[in-house]
C-alpha cells in the first residue's frame, strides 16, 4: 500500500504514481472510510478522486490504486 503519495503534474493534469490498480470502488472507499457513492460522485464531477484517477475497464467498472489520499501541507 502506498501512503502519503504526492501527486505530480503531467502535461497539465494530475496523475497518480505508477501504482497497480487492484481495488474496486467499494474497497477504495473503505480504505478511505467513506461511502462508495461519494467516490463515484467525485469521479463523475471531476474525473478523479482528489487527484487519483481510476483505471476504466471495458465493462464500465473502475479499478483504483491502493493509495491513501492525504493532505500535503
Amino acid at each position: 500500500m502506498y501512503v502519503g503519495a504526492k501527486m505530480q503534474k503531467a502535461s497539465g493534469s494530475a496523475s497518480t504514481p505508477s501504482a497497480p490498480c487492484t481495488l474496486s470502488t467499494a474497497e477504495f472507499a473503505k480504505l478511505h472510510g467513506i461511502q462508495p457513492r461519494s467516490v463515484r460522485q467525485r469521479v463523475s464531477d471531476t474525473g478523479s478522486y482528489y487527484g487519483i484517477r481510476p483505471q476504466k475497464l471495458a465493462n464500465r467498472r473502475l479499478l483504483w490504486p491502493a493509495i491513501r489520499v492525504t493532505l500535503d501541507a
